[in-house]
């Protein structure tokens, strides 16, 4: 349920701070970084200490290591880009999907640091099991490349530096969000069937959020190209 919450918070938070997020995004990335800094310590100090957080403080500790905070902004971003673009909602989300995206990365480094962390430390007793863990290790790979992509959709998703790339140069390498949602979630369902019990709720909700979201794209991208050809002729 951590991701419902997670996602509801941050809808409800887009929603109603759109243009404060606007007006005072340098203000919103301070405290999504602090947020990640504290995170990563916590962790580092839990590994030292196997000192564990109780109750609200606890799963909202978790909500932002496991990354349901920063996929909820993701959703956000990719959703803007899929939906009507006339819808008021729409609107709104589109005028802050780069800051979303920002928050998003920011929001994600304590998730791809510990847990690459934990693997780096473990990786002898990993690699000595008979069979190896291939999910576990496809898992680790598959988010390693993903958040290698992610790492120049992030810096370019700031003005001043995409101010410095033509329009043609931005685009071509936006591109590859593409690819780094999918890896996504391919990372998140691996993740998910290498659990001793396979939680079917948040596999289907995973599910129909990122596969809802490509069929969106993809009839806005066949509506987009009709549109074209009508007006060509």
């Amino acid at each position: 349920m951590r991701l419902v919450y997670s996602l509801l918070f941050v809808v409800a938070f887009a929603l109603l701070f759109t243009s404060s997020i606007k007006k005072h995004s340098k203000f919103y990335y301070s405290i999504a970084t602090a947020i990640a800094g504290i995170t990563i310590a916590y962790e580092i100090y839990k590994l030292i200490t196997d000192t564990k957080l109780q109750g609200f403080i606890g799963a909202l500790e978790k909500a932002f290591m496991k990354g349901n905070v920063s996929i909820g902004f993701l959703i956000l971003v990719m959703f803007a880009g899929a939906l009507y673009p006339k819808w008021k909602i729409t609107k709104k989300l589109l005028s802050i999907r780069a800051e979303a995206a920002i928050l998003s990365c920011i929001l994600l480094i304590p998730h791809c640091v510990m847990y690459f962390v934990g693997f780096i430390m473990h990786i002898d007793q990993i690699l000595s099991y008979k069979p190896l863990p291939i999910l576990y290790i496809s898992y680790v790979i598959i988010g390693l490349i993903a958040f290698i992509i992610m790492i120049p959709l992030f810096i370019t998703s700031f003005k001043k530096v995409r101010a410095k790339m033509t329009n043609k140069e931005w685009k071509k390498l936006q591109r590859w969000a593409y690819p780094f949602y999918f890896l996504t979630y391919v990372h998140i369902v691996i993740a998910l069937l290498n659990d001793d019990k396979v939680d079917m709720m948040k596999l289907g909700i995973y599910t129909v959020l990122f596969v809802g979201y490509f069929i969106l794209k993809l009839i806005k991208i066949s509506n987009s190209k009709k549109k074209k050809h009508i007006g060509a002729m």
